[in-house]
């Protein structure tokens, strides 16, 4: 029973599940603007890959200039999509807050 307590509380020490839920709402924000103020088009795969990626970039510069360890914002950086996928972005949908999707009826 202690190795699996030692193995939670490993893994609970090398993420920082603040940084997470940061990048994620910032993202989703920026998202959500671009989605806004662009209502013919739904905003793209690619678009939201480079918020992303802009919003881990900012969000750990700031973290690491107030002096929190590489290691735990790599690791958090690898977190914050996947929590996205599996735990925010279904609760989004649920709630019906989620930005545009591609309407698949338009390609068939």
């Amino acid at each position: 029973m202690e190795l699996i307590n030692d193995i939670i509380q490993t893994t609970i020490n090398s993420f920082d599940f603040s940084y997470c839920v940061i990048v994620n709402l910032l993202t989703y924000f920026i998202i959500k603007l671009i989605d806004e103020l662009n209502k013919e088009k739904v905003v793209g795969v690619w678009i939201k890959r480079l918020v992303l990626i802009s919003c881990i970039l900012f969000t750990g510069v700031v973290y690491y200039a107030i002096g929190q360890d590489i290691k735990l914002l790599f690791n958090s950086a690898i977190l914050a999509p996947v929590a996205w996928s599996w735990i925010f972005k279904p609760i989004c949908s649920k709630l019906g807050i989620d930005y545009k999707q591609i309407d698949d009826t338009i390609n068939n």
